[in-house]
């Protein structure tokens, strides 16, 4: 049938920046603007993995086409670190380096599920997950964390969709946790999709990868970022393992979107996977302050996060089901918080504060601004 001038459907149906509804009134706000609302760091990768970074962008031919599943120092790396770090058994096949981890879950979710079949989420999520999902025509299924994950399964679930430690919420899965939801992906043939892009950022728990579990190893994805433990959010480099068979269906829809992730930017990677060790100790401990200084100044309710890089502020006793209008009054006032809303249809009068993207004089700052608005309800 004739389209034009009509976009697809499954375009159509991936949702808007989730900080739209906000900007209208973020313009009412003349002075400097509070970003809490983005998951990002304040720090920069120390100057000595810096200039190991850069060294390596200076070598080698960085005007080449590379290889698909990516640059090999980097993929020996990988399968390396996870082995040694995960405690998840991939040989280099078996790793697939992405532009950032956004990609990985995208090309994941393609290489999963089929469109119409259902990709049950573990709530509340990661907000762009649900796009991704409509985007490839598969049906997003919210499951709160503490309902039952079984009951939500339909012949249609192809996969599940966790996160440890989660976005927004900072909680981390013990090992009971993932062997739960591990036995229940093998009893009714799911794969299994983790997101462990803040794996080195725990603080009161110890990260565990499900992969690791052996009931879960042969059917489990796991996703990761440099941006996020390497302050390298510039450079788009993330990596998914998996099994052979999915990690070559990867490959392939990599190299039909993007051919390659750039070598330049893998070599910078590398540079943080080879001497990022001090930094990841260094700005574990300044996140973990950062955390109990929001956590202590915040009027409004939230839990202290096991891990991760935010506060899951709970509204609702102001606010009812929905924040909105609170989260309009901070930004009017300055201060930008992410609407819960997007994390998940049950979650509106929650609200997502980062604490790790702006330094701690800001950080005071930002919050003050939200118990100005706290107090006046």
């Amino acid at each position: 049938m004739s389209r034009f001038p009509d976009v697809s459907t499954a375009g159509a149906a991936v949702p808007a920046s989730i900080f739209a509804q906000l900007r209208e009134h973020l313009a009412q706000f003349p002075g400097d603007v509070i970003p809490l609302q983005i998951g990002d760091t304040h720090l920069s990768p120390p100057s000595r993995l810096d200039e190991i970074a850069w060294a390596e962008l200076a070598g080698g031919d960085l005007y080449a086409y590379g290889a698909a599943g990516g640059w090999d120092p980097l993929v020996d790396a990988i399968a390396e670190k996870a082995a040694t770090k995960n405690r998840i058994g991939v040989t280099t096949s078996g790793v697939q380096v992405t532009v950032g981890a956004t990609h990985a879950l995208a090309c994941a979710v393609q290489a999963l599920c089929d469109p119409g079949d259902e990709l049950i989420l573990l709530t509340p999520h990661w907000p762009l997950i649900r796009g991704i999902a409509l985007g490839f025509g598969v049906v997003p299924i919210e499951v709160r964390y503490t309902d039952s994950l079984e009951a939500a399964i339909t012949p249609r679930t192809a996969a599940i969709y966790l996160a440890t430690p989660n976005n927004p919420d900072g909680a981390m899965l013990g090992v009971r946790e993932l062997e739960a939801i591990a036995d229940v992906a093998m009893r009714r043939n799911l794969w299994l999709l983790s997101d462990e892009v803040y794996e080195d950022y725990g603080y009161d728990a110890q990260h565990t990868s499900i992969a690791s579990l052996p009931a879960a190893a042969e059917r489990t994805v796991t996703v990761f970022s440099f941006a996020k433990s390497y302050a390298q959010a510039g450079l788009r480099v993330g990596y998914a393992l998996g099994p052979d068979a999915v990690i070559s269906t990867m490959r392939k829809l990599v190299n039909h979107s993007v051919y390659n992730v750039p070598v330049p930017m893998q070599r910078g990677a590398h540079g943080a996977l080879r001497g990022g060790a001090a930094f990841l100790a260094h700005a574990r401990e300044s996140y973990r302050l950062a955390r109990d200084r929001a956590r202590a100044r915040l009027l409004a309710p939230a839990d202290l996060p096991a891990g991760g890089a935010y506060l899951w502020v709970d509204f609702r006793r102001w606010c009812g089901d929905d924040c909105l209008p609170i989260l309009e009054k901070c930004a009017a006032s300055g201060v930008l918080l992410a609407p819960g809303n997007a994390f998940g249809a049950a979650c509106a009068g929650w609200a997502r504060l980062c604490f790790t993207g702006v330094q701690p004089a800001r950080l005071d700052e930002g919050i003050d601004r939200i118990n100005a608005v706290v107090e006046k309800l």
